[in-house]
């Protein structure tokens, strides 16, 4: 862009957020949590829950210490929103 000059010899460049030096892009993953809904007990643990994650994403950790069994927060990064599923078959 065009270089915009202010009073007392002061230059101002406006640059995109997106360009220039130092710029680093990056194609992809979000980080979020994730609540999922009607776990079974039996896969409500790490590995299963990991796998469970990892069709879609990247299982980073998730709350066990909920109190009410109802609901796991699963802490997680994937691509897009549109990628992660609605229902998960256990």
């Amino acid at each position: 862009m065009v270089p915009q000059e202010l009073a007392h010899n002061t230059v101002v460049r406006f640059m995109r957020h997106d360009q220039g030096v130092g710029f680093r892009g990056q194609e992809g993953f979000r980080q979020g949590c994730l609540m999922l809904m009607g776990v079974p007990l039996d896969f409500r643990n790490t590995e299963d829950l990991r796998a469970a994650v990892n069709t879609f994403g990247e299982f980073h950790h998730w709350v066990s210490g909920d109190p009410y069994l109802v609901c796991s927060i699963v802490f997680a990064s994937f691509p897009d929103d549109r990628l992660v599923p609605r229902s998960i078959s256990f």
